[in-house]
This record gives C-alpha cells, structure tokens and sequence, in this order.
C-alpha cells in the first residue's frame, strides 16, 4: 500500500481542566481543519492525541507537577465524500475514549489531578485504499505454499470470486481457477460495492450480509501483512483472502489453509494452530480452544470474568476531589407527605368476627 505522510500539529492552549467543554469549544475549527485536508488529500488517516499537565501536593505541602500524553489507539479513515456529522461524531467519541483513559491514569496515580490541557494534536496522514480488480498472478514464493486458490478472472470482480471460492467449493476433478466452476448467483448482498473493490468496503459488505466474516492478508517483501481482521461475533467462520499487488493493480484471492500461509512467519517452524480473531499462534489445538474462550480479537485484551474476593465485594467512592460543588442542594423526605390513617389491629379483626 503506498501512502505519503503529511503530519499536521493542530495546537490551542485553553489552559482548561474540562476535557469536553475544550471538546465543544474547539468541534468546528477541528471540523474545518479536516475537510481542508480532505480537500487535498481526497483519502486521509487522523488521530488524536493530547498532552496534560497533573499536579498533586506532596507529605511537605510543596506542588509537584508532571506532564503526560494519552492517544486513541486506532487511526480513523476519512474520505472526501464523508459528510461533517461524521467528523464530529470521530471528534467526540474519540474525547469519550481519552476521558476514560484519563479518568483510569488519575485513579492509579497515587492523588495526581488535572491541571490543565495543554496540547492536543491532530495527525493526518495521506491514505490510499487498496482496491481489488482483475487477475493478477500470484509471486512465485506464494504460489510455492499451495495454500492459495487464485481464480483467475476477466472482470474486476475478484472478490466476488475469491469469496465463491470458499463457500462454493467445486466438486471433485473441476478446476478451482475457473470462474465457470463457481455459481454467479452467490446470495451475497453486493448493493453499493463498487468493482475493484477498496478494502475499507468491506466493512460494508460484512453489515449487509450478517453471514460474513472476512479477514484480508497481503504479501509485502516475501512475508505475509495483515489489512484487515473481521470484528464479528466469535461464532461466525473466517473467510481468509490474500490482496496481492503488481503496480497499481490489486487483486483479491482465497487462502484456503492460513497455518500453512504462516508456516515460515516465525523463527519456529513447528506446526502452529491460529486463532482468526488476533491471530495468535499455538503449538497445540487444546491450547488454541482454551484461549478461544477469551479472546477479544486483534486489538482487544482477552478478557476472563473473575469474581471479587468476600474482603472486597463493596466498592465505595474515593475520588472526593472530582466532586463539584452545586449552587443549591435539596434533601427532600419524602416520608413526611405519608398521611396518617388508622390501622385495624389483629385483636379488633379477632372481635368484628365473632
């Protein structure tokens, strides 16, 4: 994938603590900033990253200061037919993601308080989406692995056919490079995907298809990069494509074995067994079953549920120093509204039944 990076540092100085009344203020100048760079780039990448300044006063009373950066962790795509709400969405819950990563930082630092916001950057950098088309053969260290199924097609319709490949496995002695050994009616909801395909599309057909699940591989120097790994729920099969390039040409294909397509990735050459949603490797599948059960995917934190010990059950506020002060406060007891009525003892009931 070729791409040019063009960083662009967008600095204000709101000498603020409120995190989102700095996010309110500055919403339309970071609106403008983007769209002017869309209007040269066409494609871009942004992320967000800030730098705050913590105090906190120490056993002898003196003020100590520290500076700190907190970041997304994903980069957001953006293109020129991309419309302000969606700009102004990235730009707020990405605050909701810093915030969140701050309010955990100032919980584990020991009485560290915002002091102020002093820097927040805007990097953009050029992106160019890899698209999908015609037939491309497939280079020679690949094509050797013999994990690939490379149909080879006339239209620029590639994805369709390396999807056909998986789901639509030929019968026994046709040939798996021919179009004519794969169904042109696939079931797949292909409205609004343009051919060649760019890779962000996908993302697309995943939503209008809730059978999908589909990882993208590419080929970079003799070794095997990752585009893309599916976020659908667990339960769904992987369907593994490779995104070979020749020039400006790209062109989508199967991979029918990914342990086989990862066999030399490491300097261990032991059979591996992967996990499609992180793509972590094991050496037994046991192992592999075992890690399953919670693994987030690729950028997510396996996660296993663990109940709190019986000393530490209760969680009680701590964080007084985050409190606000409010211009009025009112205690209202609701149970002084609670009329009086007279109540017919178990006795009385006793005599009235007689």
């Amino acid at each position: 994938m070729a791409s040019c990076l063009e960083n662009d540092c967008f600095r204000k100085k709101p000498h603020k603590k409120d995190l989102f009344a700095f996010e309110r203020a500055q919403k339309e100048t970071f609106t403008q900033l983007i769209k002017s760079d869309l209007e040269e780039l066409k494609n871009i990448k942004v992320s967000l990253e800030m730098k705050i300044e913590f105090k906190k006063e120490n056993e002898e009373r003196e003020i100590q200061y520290i500076e700190n950066y907190f970041r997304e962790d994903q980069p957001e795509v953006f293109s020129i037919n991309d419309d302000e709400n969606k700009i102004k969405g990235y730009f707020e819950d990405t605050f909701e993601k810093i915030n969140n990563k701050l309010d955990q930082w100032v919980k584990e630092g020991s009485g560290w308080e915002v002091e102020k916001i002093e820097l927040v950057y805007v990097n953009i950098a050029r992106f160019q989406p890899l698209r999908g088309g015609t037939y491309l053969p497939l280079p020679e260290k690949l094509k050797n692995k013999k994990v690939i199924i490379d149909v080879e097609n006339e239209d620029n319709e590639c994805l369709k056919w390396a999807l056909r490949s998986d789901l639509f496995p030929p019968p026994e002695g046709k040939n798996l490079i021919r179009p004519s050994s794969y169904p042109a009616n696939d079931g797949i909801d292909w409205s609004g995907i343009v051919f060649p395909t760019p890779l962000k599309q996908i993302d697309r057909l995943e939503a209008q298809n809730s059978g999908l699940a589909i990882n993208v591989f590419g080929w970079e120097k003799d070794c095997v990069i990752v585009h893309r790994i599916s976020k659908k729920e667990k339960c769904l099969p992987r369907i593994n494509l490779m995104l070979i390039e020749l020039g400006e040409k790209q062109h989508y294909c199967f991979v029918k074995r990914v342990s086989a397509l990862l066999y030399d990735q490491s300097k261990s050459h032991n059979t591996k067994h992967y996990c499609m949603l992180c793509l972590l490797g094991f050496s037994r599948d046991d192992l592999l079953e075992s890690h399953k059960k919670f693994c987030k995917g690729l950028n997510g934190r396996p996660t296993r549920t663990e109940m709190p010990k019986e000393e530490e059950k209760t969680r009680r506020f701590q964080n007084h120093q985050k409190q606000m002060k409010a211009p009025f406060v009112i205690y209202a007891d609701f149970e002084a509204l609670i009329k009086k009525f007279r109540t017919v003892s178990d006795r009385t009931k006793k005599k009235a039944s007689r």
